[in-house]
């Protein structure tokens, strides 16, 4: 329901990103918005045990940079990644993030469910969204080892995208923060991954035809200029979707 009202609206997709990752910062009613990072299969388990948490956290790591980066940021959970510009320690400095998330659970009336209640059970009407905990940075798991741990790393954005020295997260989990950082129009992908897939949605395939991979493993745009051009003006015209379809819909 949400994500078709943000959709009709014409939220601005900067704000669209920041309610996926960190609605619950934003209002009551934004928090919803937050089950996109429990969409997967295994998420409404996050909480069984300590492996099934881990499985899920690496999931929404990985999901949340191919989805919104198109970088394939999952990779680097048992090593420093073989072809991209980013590293162990990047990669849980952004799980750390969403070790400090827990699920919740409630149904249509706001109410929530106890998760050895019945309800939670067979989940009719369960609404999935999620809030801060106890905020936690991760060690680096030596090739993924949950047993081997390495040093400790701060919740931080990865360093490729920052100018210079990426700055702790602080803020409660740091969702928002994240947020913020791949939204920041000083981060070169996000704005073209979203042109992308709405280019693909029209044409069949994308200027980049590895809509999740922008890294060196991916394929090249085959219209540079234009993807560059397009994801400038989708943000100087204030992140509008509708705007950006019109665009491309009507352009000779």
């Amino acid at each position: 329901v949400w994500l078709v009202g943000a959709l009709n609206d014409d939220l601005p997709y900067d704000q669209f990103v920041l309610h996926q990752l960190a609605g619950d910062t934003v209002s009551a009613e934004a928090t919803t918005a937050t089950g996109f990072l429990l969409a997967g299969q295994d998420m409404p388990d996050i909480n069984l045990n300590a492996e099934r948490r881990h499985m899920v956290l690496n999931e929404m790591t990985a999901t949340v940079g191919s989805v919104f980066l198109g970088l394939s940021i999952g990779c680097a959970q048992c090593h420093d990644h073989k072809y991209d510009a980013f590293t162990q320690k990047d990669y849980y400095a952004l799980a750390g993030v969403f070790a400090s998330t827990d699920l919740v659970d409630r149904m249509a009336d706001g109410s929530e469910i106890k998760k050895d209640t019945e309800a939670a059970k067979k989940r009719i009407g369960t609404i999935h969204m999620v809030r801060d905990k106890k905020p936690q940075n991760l060690h680096v798991f030596l090739r993924g080892n949950t047993e081997a741990k390495g040093d400790i790393v701060p919740r931080r954005f990865l360093r490729v995208l920052s100018e210079g020295e990426p700055k702790p997260f602080t803020e409660g989990s740091g969702r928002l923060e994240l947020a913020e950082s791949i939204v920041s129009p000083g981060n070169p992908l996000t704005a073209r991954v979203v042109v992308n897939r709405v280019w693909s949605m029209f044409f069949g395939r994308g200027l980049v035809t590895t809509p999740s991979n922008f890294g060196l493993l991916g394929a090249k745009p085959s219209h540079p200029a234009l993807l560059d051009d397009l994801a400038v003006r989708f943000m100087e015209n204030g992140w509008s979707m509708k705007r950006l379809i019109r665009e491309i819909v009507l352009s000779s």
